[in-house]
């Protein structure tokens, strides 16, 4: 209420101030030429005379400019318009890009779809995991490890997934940064290149692993379709993560140097 007074107090001043000095000046020019005139018309009487008309009018102009020195727009109600209008249109232009970034996001989710591996090439991943690496695992072990790290990610296999892609990558460009031959795995190199380069790096300075080849490309096809969102079948995540964490427990044995 207060404040409401106060705004109202605020834009009655100005006018009643210009009509109480228009009153005054010609008060003054009624005093020199007299009521009715009875003198003529002089620079002092036609000074009031014109101070008073423009002290009247000047509430109830939209505009006025004094020379170059002084203007005046009594526009308060339209500029508050405008800027309401203004942050209509931002807020409409904000909604209409959220929707178009929303609708483009679901279209590409959508259109990749990344062709799981069949049950025999699981098969013939396992194989090759089992005569390539040193570090042997027990399975009771690697089952223990899945269940936690399951826990951990709230048993959301696509995060899962997507987490043991990301602890691949890092293992992989450790190693290779690492490396004594420095010139072609600096961290110059390996800072961008994706998961498959990295490992196809990781066997041109370690031959012995190439037999593995096969089962990091069915562990990181599994991981992508998890990345985009597809649904992965139980069998199919569990045998990723198992596969994944058997890769991880050799390449963390490797410190940079031939292993």
């Amino acid at each position: 209420m207060r404040e409401l007074i106060s705004k109202i107090s605020g834009a009655n001043v100005f006018p009643t101030l210009c009509y109480l000095l228009a009153a005054y000046f010609l008060y003054a020019f009624c005093v020199v030429v007299g009521v009715p005139p009875s003198k003529p018309l002089d620079g002092t009487s036609g000074s009031y005379l014109a101070l008073a008309l423009f002290l009247f009018m000047l509430p109830e102009s939209k505009k006025l400019k004094f020379g170059q020195l002084f203007e005046y727009e009594a526009r308060v109600k339209e500029i508050k318009e405008e800027v309401k209008q203004f942050k209509d249109e931002t807020r409409s232009t904000l909604s209409a890009y959220t929707s178009l970034v929303s609708a483009i996001s679901n279209t590409v989710s959508q259109t990749i779809n990344v062709n799981l591996p069949d049950r025999n090439e699981a098969t013939q991943a396992n194989e090759d995991l089992d005569s390539t690496l040193k570090t042997k695992t027990e399975k009771s072990q690697i089952e223990e490890e899945i269940e936690q790290f399951l826990a951990s990610e709230g048993n959301d296999l696509n995060y899962a997934l997507a987490k043991l892609r990301m602890q691949l990558e890092k293992e992989l460009r450790r190693i290779l940064d690492k490396h004594p031959k420095a010139s072609l795995t600096s961290n110059e190199n390996t800072k961008f290149l994706s998961a498959r380069s990295l490992f196809l790096q990781f066997v041109r300075q370690y031959p012995n692993y190439e037999g593995i080849e096969g089962s990091f490309d069915y562990v990181l096809k599994v991981c992508n379709a998890a990345i985009h969102g597809q649904y992965i079948p139980e069998e199919y995540a569990h045998e990723a993560l198992s596969m994944g964490f058997r890769m991880l427990a050799e390449l963390k044995n490797i410190n940079g140097t031939e292993f």
